[in-house]
């Protein structure tokens, strides 16, 4: 079996994961780069996504580096003090934005990313380098890059939560597929754990990839979610989560309302 680094145990999708013909990194950026993109979210139980996926054969090359499939990624996410980019996710903005550092914890790699929500739906990315011994700081030159960007100023950013989950990534023709597992949410020494489904990202320049439409035909619905407004909403109970309260309690067992 491909080894990977502080892996899950064993599952039928693991399984499967390993019979995939490997993509490279410069491959998948070449192929399906996609910093502008439609974004699609799936809950999905793993041994039904190894179901689903083995109906699929030679539809998806799988991301491998140094024999490495699966591999744990370790997010930081900023917002004001008042949560703003929060409740503009809560409130239904079209226009909205997160910014989180996210480290490669295999690699040892980090970058500051500033994701924005377009008027169209579109989700579109920006990305540098940051200091991979200061994931929850910002620097001078940070805060330029975010404000070019939110024309805000970011100096009033805090590190807010941090979460850590395992991540394999699918390729087909230019759209991605992103498979995260075994989510941790950690703020303040509180801590939740993730769903036991796996949480499925789809991300195409536009239409529906092949995934989508067997997640579909099997009866499977995307969700409006966010790993950053679902794990505020656990480890800060002042929050309004409702747009999130089916979410939390179906797959998080999370007892609150949230309203506030």
């Amino acid at each position: 079996m491909t080894s990977t680094s502080a892996e899950p145990s064993a599952t039928p999708l693991l399984n499967h994961l390993d019979t995939l013909e490997p993509i490279s990194l410069d491959q998948l950026n070449e192929q399906a780069r996609l910093m502008t993109r439609v974004d699609r979210k799936y809950f999905v139980p793993r041994a039904i996504l190894a179901e689903l996926l083995d109906q699929m054969p030679g539809e998806f090359r799988v991301l491998e580096i140094e024999r490495t499939r699966l591999f744990r990624y370790r997010t930081i996410y900023f917002d004001s003090p008042d949560f703003r980019f929060f409740r503009q996710h809560a409130q239904g903005r079209r226009h909205r934005y997160k910014v989180r550092t996210r480290t490669y914890c295999e690699s040892g790699d980090c970058m500051l990313e500033v994701k924005s929500k377009g008027y169209r739906g579109q989700t579109v990315k920006e990305r540098i380098d940051h200091d991979p011994e200061a994931p929850h700081t910002l620097s001078a030159t940070d805060h330029s890059f975010i404000d070019e960007i939110i024309g805000e100023d970011a100096a009033r950013l805090r590190p807010m939560l941090e979460t850590i989950y395992h991540r394999a990534t699918l390729c087909h023709d230019d759209q991605r597929v992103t498979l995260d597992l075994d989510l941790e949410c950690l703020a303040g020494g509180a801590s939740y754990a993730g769903p036991s489904d796996v949480l499925v990202e789809t991300k195409s320049p536009g239409g529906r990839g092949p995934l989508d439409r067997t997640l579909l035909t099997a009866g499977v619905r995307p969700h409006s979610v966010s790993k950053y407004c679902v794990a505020a909403s656990l480890l800060y109970p002042h929050l309004p989560s409702n747009a999130w309260h089916r979410t939390l309690r179906h797959y998080f067992d999370a007892p609150k309302a949230g309203a506030a």
